[in-house]
């Protein structure tokens, strides 16, 4: 009844050991830097690599999505074996992802008809949604079964926040999410954007002059949410190659009595190939029932 496996998109953020601490199975995205060669995340590109790459001025990535052949693949050997599936993938606002993985189960389960196959729009992005599949294998080796587990963490998977502030504003005007003439400015005077996750997507939230008043903002608009209920979530800070900015957040958050229990992490390809190099930021999510 127990037996199932733990299905997630690389874009969870999560690393090696709790990969394998909870036998987690990987459907990578992939990254592009020419438009033609494709690399899968994790696979043929490892996260410090893909920085390596972005940090060289004027390099913009872009990504491409888990196929339906691609879930099928990884699905079916466990199908075979009489695994159920529970998969687990980025928030359906930012990429097709899970469509691709809700075909490949309804595919696979003509051919199954005696599986379970379970796939969770996860409405989180990077840690947040590891947060959920780290959840997912607790909840499991409590002995939970994976109707039980899938319940469980639909019932609070939406009680998150993440307040993030960008170093550049060139990857948004390259994504075509805000101009060329704001992307110039904004450059000019050194403003800097907070941007606000909340309900599956991500909303400009406002503009900061200043790099350190930008980390200070993230600070106080987290604390404003975290007022009151502060034992109720947990709380990590991001960020990717800008350790020092990380670890002035996480002491400023310390300042106002917010103990960063799970530490700082790293932000992945998914995310960084459309915000850049030193985003950084913190991650709430409740705690789990």
């Amino acid at each position: 009844m127990n037996n199932f496996k733990i299905i997630s998109d690389t874009s969870c953020d999560l690393t090696n050991d709790i990969i394998e601490k909870y036998d987690i199975g990987l459907v990578p995205f992939k990254i592009t830097f020419d438009g033609v060669n494709y690399l899968k995340e994790g696979v043929d590109i490892t996260i410090e690599e893909f920085y390596d790459k972005i940090s060289v001025k004027g390099v913009f990535p872009k990504t491409s999505l888990p196929s339906i052949q691609d879930y099928a693949d990884k699905f079916k050997p466990y199908l075979e074996e009489g695994q159920d599936i529970l998969c687990i993938c980025l928030t359906s606002e930012f990429s097709g992802s899970y469509g691709s993985a809700v075909n490949a189960a309804e595919m696979l389960l003509e051919e199954y008809p005696d599986r379970n196959i379970k796939i969770m729009d996860s409405r989180a992005v990077t840690f947040l949604q590891g947060l959920l599949v780290m959840d997912i294998g607790e909840y499991r080796s409590q002995g939970k079964n994976i109707d039980e587990v899938y319940n469980l963490v639909e019932s609070y998977k939406n009680e998150n926040l993440i307040y993030l502030t960008l170093d550049t504003l060139e990857y948004l005007e390259k994504g075509g999410r805000i101009g060329k003439a704001s992307a110039f400015a904004g450059g000019i005077l050194n403003i800097k954007p907070i941007i606000k996750f909340k309900d599956g997507g991500i909303t400009p939230h406002s503009k900061v002059r200043g790099r350190k008043k930008a980390l200070n903002e993230v600070v106080e608009l987290s604390a404003e949410f975290l007022k009151g209920k502060e034992n109720e979530y947990r709380v990590k800070v991001l960020h990717n190659r800008c350790e020092n900015d990380a670890k002035e957040i996480e002491s400023y958050v310390k300042a106002k009595g917010i103990i960063p229990l799970m530490g700082i992490g790293h932000i992945g390809v998914t995310i960084t190939a459309h915000g850049g190099l030193g985003m950084t930021g913190i991650v709430m999510l409740k705690n789990k029932p």
